[in-house]
C-alpha cells in the first residue's frame, strides 16, 4: 500500500526533526497522507484549507460532498497536538462536523465532538506513529479518514461503535501493567524525577539517582516474578479457584482446561505457548489474527510475531527469549504472569471461545 511507504518515510523524517512547525507538518505530512487515503487535496471544496467557522479557522475541513464538512483536521506544532482540542471540538460542534482529528504529525487523535463527558473523554483513539508499524498506522488512518468511508458515514459509525464499546476501559486498564513495566525497564527520566522529588519531600533529603535506579531495577524484577494471583492456602479452597466442568477432575496443581481437555504444564510460559499452539492447529490464520489483536502487543513490542527480532525491537540481545509456534511464528517469553493471562484472554477472543469456560487457567 502506498500509504505504508508514505508513513515509513514521514516517520523517519520526523525522527530527524525535518518538520519543525505547523506549516511543514501540514504540507509535508498531513496532505500526503490524506492524498493516499483518497482525498483530492488539490480541490479546495473537498479538502478545504483554513476553513472559517465564523469564530475562527480550522486548518482543514474534509468535505463529502464538496463544501459540506464531515471532519475537521487541526494541525499543531510538534509536541502540542492536544493543545487545541477544546477549540476544535467547539468549532466542530457548532458547524455540524461530526468528527475531529488533531495531529502534530507524530500523534493523531480522533474525537467525537457530540459525545458526553470531558474533552478527553470524547477521544476515540490516539495513534502514535512512532509506536506502531507502518501497516498498523495505515489501518488506523484508513479506519477513520479514508475518503470513501468518511463520505459514506462508515468511518463515523465505526468511531461511534468503538467509543461505546464496553471493552474500551478494560483494554486501557489491562495496558497499565505493561506500560508501567516499560517505564521501569527503560528507567524513564520523568519517572526517576517524580520519584526523586517525592522522596525528597518525604525525607527532606534528595536521594542519589543511583539509588533510585537500583530501586527501579529491583521493582522490575519483582513485577516479572510475582504471579497474578496469590498462592492458594493449603487445606482450603481459594475464593478465586476456577470452576471446571463436572466431567473434569480438578486434581492437577499445574494444569489448565482447553475446550474440555485438561493439559499439564510446568512454567507458566508453557501453558501460554501450548494454548496458542493448540488453537493454531485447527486454524492456519489464527496466529496472524492474534498478532493484530491489541492483547498481543505492548507499547513498543509485540508478543507474537514472525521473527524474534520483532519481539524486542529495542533489545536485540533479548531475541533468544522466545518460543516457537506453528507456522514459523514465535512468542516472547519475557512476560509477567499478568501479561500471559492477558495474551491467553486475547487468544480466546480471536478463536471465538470464552475465557473462564472454554479456557480455564489460573496461575
Amino acid at each position: 500500500m502506498q500509504i505504508e511507504h508514505t508513513l515509513a518515510d514521514k516517520v523517519q523524517k520526523l525522527k530527524e526533526g525535518l518538520f519543525p512547525n505547523e506549516a511543514s507538518i501540514s504540507t509535508g505530512i498531513v496532505l500526503p497522507i490524506l492524498s493516499d487515503l483518497g482525498w483530492n487535496v488539490f480541490d479546495p471544496t473537498t479538502v478545504w484549507p483554513e476553513y472559517s467557522t465564523g469564530e475562527g479557522h480550522v486548518d482543514f475541513a474534509l468535505c463529502a460532498p464538496p463544501k459540506k464538512p464531515k471532519c475537521f483536521v487541526e494541525v499543531k506544532r510538534p509536541g502540542k497536538a492536544e493543545r487545541g482540542v477544546r477549540q476544535a471540538l467547539e468549532y466542530a460542534f457548532h458547524k455540524g462536523a461530526q468528527f475531529v482529528t488533531l495531529t502534530d504529525g507524530k500523534t493523531w487523535s480522533f474525537y467525537l465532538p457530540a459525545e458526553q463527558g470531558s474533552y478527553e473523554d470524547r477521544r476515540v483513539f490516539m495513534l502514535d506513529l512512532f509506536e506502531r508499524s507502518a501497516s498498523e498506522s495505515a489501518e488506523v488512518l484508513h479506519r477513520y479518514l479514508d475518503q470513501e468511508r468518511v463520505a459514506s458515514g462508515e468511518a463515523l459509525e465505526t468511531a461511534r461503535r468503538e467509543y461505546r464499546n464496553k471493552n474500551r476501559r478494560l483494554a486501557a486498564r489491562e495496558a497499565i501493567p505493561e506500560s508501567w513495566h516499560e517505564l521501569v525497564e527503560r528507567k524513564d527520566k520523568q519517572l526517576v524525577e517524580l520519584l526523586t522529588d517525592a522522596v525528597e519531600s518525604k525525607s527532606g533529603i534528595r536521594p542519589d539517582e543511583k539509588d533510585i535506579l537500583n530501586f527501579l531495577s529491583r521493582k522490575l524484577t519483582a513485577d516479572v516474578l510475582v504471579p497474578v494471583h496469590p498462592p492458594k492456602p493449603r487445606g482450603g479452597t481459594s475464593s478465586r479457584e476456577t470452576k471446571v466442568p463436572r466431567n473434569i477432575k480438578s486434581t492437577d496443581k499445574r494444569s489448565f482446561v482447553l475446550l474440555g481437555e485438561r493439559f499439564s504444564y510446568g512454567p507458566a510460559i508453557d501453558a501460554m505457548v501450548l494454548i496458542l499452539s493448540e488453537l493454531a492447529k485447527s486454524d492456519p490464520t489464527f496466529l496472524q489474527r492474534c498478532s493484530e489483536h491489541p492483547a498481543f502487543r505492548g507499547h513498543k513490542r509485540k508478543y507474537v510475531a514472525r521473527s524474534a527480532v520483532e519481539l524486542y525491537p529495542d533489545r536485540p540481545d533479548m531475541a533468544e527469549k522466545h518460543r516457537n509456534l506453528p507456522g514459523g511464528w514465535v512468542a516472547g517469553t519475557y512476560l509477567s504472569n499478568q501479561l500471559k493471562i492477558k495474551i491467553i484472554r486475547g487468544a480466546a477472543e480471536v478463536a471465538g471461545i470464552t475465557f473462564g469456560r472454554d479456557v480455564i487457567i489460573d496461575f
